[in-house]
């Protein structure tokens, strides 16, 4: 009986054992977050995303600031907040610093560190780049002087662009994973056709910017910086040769004035060999001169980080090293180069990446984006969450307004009726430009001023402004932002109702790098940058009849960067822009981005019969070109594949499409082949051959 009732005893005690409540591991990860130092406030959203991702490591980053100072901070002149072009509100402020608005799996990223993890793979690396060129590619590249070539490291053994990343990683102390998808936010494409990785800009052949690094307003912006801005330090001469016995240049002479601009192509002992060029606003000559000038003579301040970067492996490597110097040691996280409330560094709430106030919130998406695709999002990763002092203890809110900020502006009735006659009324849009809105209004009778409720739709954000007369210029706007506007007057000691409301666009950014990625006889594929906030894009070519640029495709979408135009002539010069556009009450279109030019091939032909109409003569009858051709070429073989080419006749009108050629052999079989070809300078273009018939000579 005792040993039964041990037992029972025994088996009781195991149950006990095992019956875990089931929400205890929850309630142990969240007391390990309270534990570290996070608020109550914040645990909940981080276990649920524990759960969802337990290779997910969290870290309270414990600025040991008070809340208030630190907003106080950010709203300062030093840090520049700004929100849909104005300084951004108390509120705004505080809802985009408040990092409890952030705590889900998408945004959580502004909060990732971008420091070396070891643990990130090559095969990580690949899936990020798995959308682009790069994808399990060596890396290949154009020289300074227009040569194709293939990286090689060392050690003599090819390199892939996922090593280049990686070492990059290693040697700068930045992870490898928010590289490759920094890289693959730049100038991610399916082919090196962008600016920064083409390496075919002039005047900078052979020069790469993978970071955009220093791209201010244009990708040469960008290789200006990449080549190292070398300048003329005085005046001096450029020689077009170089005598390699007497180790000095010759040649043709060129005056160089001092600060004249030119581009890096190679080293010959006491000289540069450069190519010349002059920067105006963000534009460049083409064109100028090539020759040798005495590095003693040149402004080589700015070759460092390995500048010039005269491949891809140099851009990635160094320009790697390059971010780290800026932002890694104090400001290593999206949240922290946004807002700088590490207190150790020597530039608290300045040194700040972006000045938008959502500029971190906005980069978070676009890095989870690259790794959800790259299907890496459940890989061990490391956030750094920002804790102060004296925080509020719910979240902020978004467009939560102090009452010092509001309380002149009591509440009113919106009606948005024109016919109210407490309401402002004849609200319109008189002008837009990129960055500007201007309205005009009714005057309402006794106002002394009007107040101006603008939100930004595309953003979602809020702010106004207070005027004395009844129109007024909306500034410092982002472009291609949809904005909804109303208005109310103080008149009689009291605030009126709003107006009705009028939802306009600003004009969209140019439409920038525009390039022919691609070329038949009758069609054109372009290429060019995204611009942001934009409906879609409106592509032209220039009519030299008309003398002016005709609509030839409108591309709807906010993320199209490429179209094909079809239906155009064979062998013609084409000169072609783009233009973003919005559209409210009407479409409205950003600036011509840059005309990319291209001459199309000619039209391909058809045999369309062979004859053989008396002793050694073969006549060829082929379709007619229908385009801008000049003319044709035949070619006469004894074999199929053409390995015995007997003669070849030009035909030098384009009218003209048969031919009777003589002095064949008789009784000899014939193949026959026809092209087209345009005269382009000193050179032919050629069309693709027709097909291919064959005749017995009589």
């Amino acid at each position: 009986m005792k040993r039964i009732a041990s037992l029972i005893m025994c088996l009781v005690m195991a149950l006990s054992i095992f019956a875990v409540p089931i929400d205890s591991y929850a309630k142990t990860y969240k007391q390990q977050l309270l534990d570290k130092g996070f608020p109550k406030s914040y645990v909940d959203d981080l276990v649920e995303l524990h759960e969802k991702y337990p290779n997910w490591v969290f870290k309270p980053f414990r600025t040991d600031l008070d809340w208030q100072s630190a907003v106080d901070g950010e709203r300062s002149p030093r840090s520049n907040q700004m929100d849909g072009g104005y300084a951004a509100s108390e509120s705004t402020v505080k809802y985009y610093m408040d990092p409890r608005n952030w705590l889900d799996e998408k945004h959580i990223f502004q909060f990732e560190s971008v420091k070396y993890n070891s643990s990130q793979t090559k095969s990580g690396i690949e899936s990020i780049i798995s959308t682009t060129w790069m994808k399990d590619s060596y890396i290949k590249y154009k020289t300074t002087e227009l040569k194709d070539k293939t990286y090689y490291n060392s050690d003599g053994n090819k390199v892939k662009y996922s090593t280049a990343i990686k070492k990059a990683a290693e040697n700068s102390g930045l992870s490898s994973y928010y590289l490759a998808a920094k890289i693959v936010q730049e100038v991610g494409s399916t082919t090196p056709s962008v600016g920064g990785t083409c390496g075919t800009r002039e005047p900078f052949y052979g020069i790469y910017n993978y970071y955009s690094i220093g791209a201010y307003s244009t990708a040469s912006d960008g290789l200006h910086w990449a080549s190292g801005c070398m300048t003329a330090a005085k005046k001096t001469t450029l020689y077009s040769e170089y005598d390699s016995t007497n180790k000095k240049g010759t040649g043709d002479k060129t005056s160089v004035s001092a600060g004249h601009n030119m581009c890096y192509i190679s080293s010959k002992g006491k000289y540069y060999k450069v190519r010349l060029y002059n920067k105006y606003s963000g534009t460049y000559t083409k064109g100028g001169a090539v020759g040798y000038i005495l590095k003693e003579d040149c402004n080589t301040r700015y070759l460092n980080y390995g500048r010039p970067w005269t491949n891809p492996y140099k851009t990635i490597y160094y320009g790697a090293e390059f971010i780290a110097d800026g932002y890694l040691k104090y400001q290593f996280t999206g949240y922290l180069q946004k807002f700088n409330v590490n207190k150790e560094s020597p530039s608290l709430y300045g040194h700040e990446y972006m000045t938008n106030v959502n500029g971190a919130e906005n980069a978070a998406a676009i890095l989870y984006r690259a790794y959800k695709n790259a299907s890496v999002i459940k890989s061990k990763k490391t956030f750094y969450i920002p804790v102060f002092k004296n925080m509020p203890a719910s979240r902020c809110k978004k467009g939560e307004a102090e009452s010092s900020e509001r309380e002149s502006y009591p509440d009113v009735i919106d009606s948005g009726d024109d016919e109210n006659e407490n309401a402002v009324k004849g609200l319109v849009l008189t002008k837009r430009t990129k960055t500007t809105l201007s309205y005009k209004w009714k005057k309402f009778s006794g106002a002394t001023k009007y107040y101006i409720d603008i939100k930004n739709l595309t953003k979602g954000t809020t702010f106004d402004k207070t005027v004395t007369t009844n129109s007024a210029t909306l500034r410092n706007l982002s472009p291609g932002n949809k904005y909804r506007v109303r208005v109310k007057a103080y008149s009689s000691k009291k605030w009126r109702d709003y107006s009705k409301k009028s939802s306009r666009f600003t004009l969209p950014e140019k439409a920038k790098n525009l390039q022919v990625s691609s070329y038949g006889a009758n069609s054109v594929k372009l290429k060019w940058n995204t611009v942001e906030d934009a409906v879609g894009y409106k592509i032209y070519s220039y009519n030299s009849a008309k003398k002016k640029y005709i609509l030839r495709k409108t591309v709807k979408g906010v993320n199209k960067n490429s179209a094909t135009v079809k239906n155009l002539i064979s062998a013609a010069k084409y000169a072609f822009v783009v233009r973003a556009y919005v559209s409210d009450s009407k479409v409205k279109l950003g600036a011509k981005s840059n005309t990319a030019t291209v001459r199309l091939k000619p039209g391909k032909v058809t045999l369309k019969s062979l004859s053989s109409p008396s002793a050694t003569k073969i006549k060829a009858v082929w379709t007619s070109a229908d385009g801008f051709e000049d003319g044709y070429e035949i070619w006469y073989s004894r074999d199929k594949a053409f390995n015995n080419v007997v003669a070849k006749k030009i035909i030098s009108s384009k009218k003209k499409t048969s031919y009777v050629g003589k002095n064949f052999t008789k009784g000899v079989t014939y193949y026959i082949k026809v092209r087209s070809y345009k005269k382009v300078g000193d050179s032919k273009k050629h069309s693709s051959w027709s097909n291919v018939k064959a005749v017995k000579s009589k």
